[in-house]
This record gives C-alpha cells, sequence and structure tokens, in this order.
C-alpha cells in the first residue's frame, strides 16, 4: 500500500508549488500524506502539515488524487486563515474549493475547472432538495443559534461559498484580478480568524480603483 500511495500521489509537490502560486508562500515546512485503514470514514482530512486520506482514493491512475489538493488548499483556506464562528464555515469551504479548482485549473486547463464545478453543483442541489429549499441549512449563513454545527454540515457551504466567489471573480472582471486578491487575503488575515464581515470590507477595499462600479 505504501508504494502505491507513493505512486498515486507523486505529483503532490506540483501541487503545493500551484497552490503557492496563486495563494502565496507554504507556512507549515513540510507537507505529509497518511494512508489510513479502509474503515476510515472520510475522503481526506487535512491538518497542518499532514493529510489523512482512505486507501480507497488508490485508483492506479491518480484519477482520485483532486482530493489530496482539496486537502492542500486548506492549507491556505482553513488553516493559516479561518472562520471566527461555523457561521462562516463557508468561508472555509467556499474559498478552499475555489484554490482547489484553480490548482486544478493551472494543471489540467479549463474543462477540468467546468467538470469539478458542475460536480459540485450536483451535489448542491441534492442538499437542497433533501433539507427543502427554505430550510435554514440550505444558507450559506445559516443561523445556529442552539444548533449543534455538525447537523447542519453538507455541501451547501463548499458549494454555495464556491459559486459566490466565482460570481464574484466574473464580477470584478476574471482571475487577473481575483488570484492576486486571494494571495493578498491570505496575507492580510494570515494566523487569524476571519467574519464574512471582515472579508467584505477587505474585498471593498481591495477592488476600489481595480474594478468599475460593479461592486
Amino acid at each position: 500500500m505504501v508504494d502505491a500511495g507513493a505512486k498515486e500521489f507523486e505529483d503532490t509537490e506540483k501541487y503545493l508549488k500551484t497552490a503557492e502560486d496563486i495563494a502565496g508562500p507554504y507556512v507549515w515546512g513540510r507537507y505529509d500524506i497518511l494512508l489510513l485503514p479502509p474503515s476510515f470514514p472520510y475522503g481526506g482530512m487535512e491538518n497542518p502539515c499532514l493529510t489523512f486520506v482512505t486507501p480507497t482514493l488508490l485508483a492506479g491512475d491518480k484519477s482520485l488524487a483532486t482530493v489530496v489538493i482539496h486537502e492542500i488548499s486548506h492549507s491556505w483556506m482553513g488553516n493559516l486563515v479561518t472562520c471566527k464562528t461555523w457561521v462562516d464555515f463557508w468561508m472555509n469551504e467556499g474559498f478552499c474549493r475555489i484554490l482547489e479548482l484553480k490548482i486544478i485549473k493551472a494543471l489540467f486547463g479549463d474543462k477540468h475547472f467546468d467538470l469539478y464545478a458542475c460536480i459540485g453543483l450536483k451535489a448542491l442541489r441534492g442538499s437542497i432538495r433533501n433539507y427543502g429549499s427554505d430550510h435554514n441549512y440550505t444558507k450559506m449563513r445559516p443561523n445556529l443559534e442552539g444548533v449543534d454545527p455538525d447537523d447542519a454540515f453538507s455541501s451547501v457551504p463548499y458549494e454555495k461559498g464556491l459559486n459566490f466567489l466565482i460570481y464574484l471573480e466574473n464580477l470584478i472582471g476574471g482571475e487577473k484580478i481575483m488570484n492576486p486578491f486571494l494571495k493578498a487575503y491570505c496575507e492580510k488575515f494570515k494566523f487569524k480568524a476571519v467574519t464574512a464581515e471582515l472579508f467584505k470590507d477587505f474585498f471593498l477595499e481591495y477592488c476600489k480603483g481595480k474594478v468599475d462600479g460593479k461592486v
């Protein structure tokens, strides 16, 4: 299994370098991947310096290695900059998703970005259908007063967050502005806990003079 894992994830250094090009320096020193037993109930789980993965990712053709790209993205979005409360969990996962897809786009092209975005959109629609379109948990920022945040866990913060950020990227003129913004965001808030309000203020400040009056 160790040899199979080494082969499956041999492009990890390339993933990290591409992430650094977009979001800034990797600050955690080394990066390791630990293959856990098949009973591990998740695809992957990130920690600073170390990602846990399930051996079910060992497809033999690297087709499931994008899970590692997602976990690597948390080295910036979630670990370097983290949400202050569970209400803004979308900031961990939505920002992670857009960085993940930008890495995929840089390595594999636009169509792969679109494919993974569409897969996520399908998951989002499934979650909304299961909850009901008016349910509190379908909000990007749900009301969690008196609620165990784990009960509200779904694809919603991941995919609504991603699509909101894609919307903002299109609004301000594309990745030529959004990519430098993501790097500036990580630098501004590194090792801090942030709220949506802080993000909004910084986004508006950053865009001032760079884009027209749409923002």
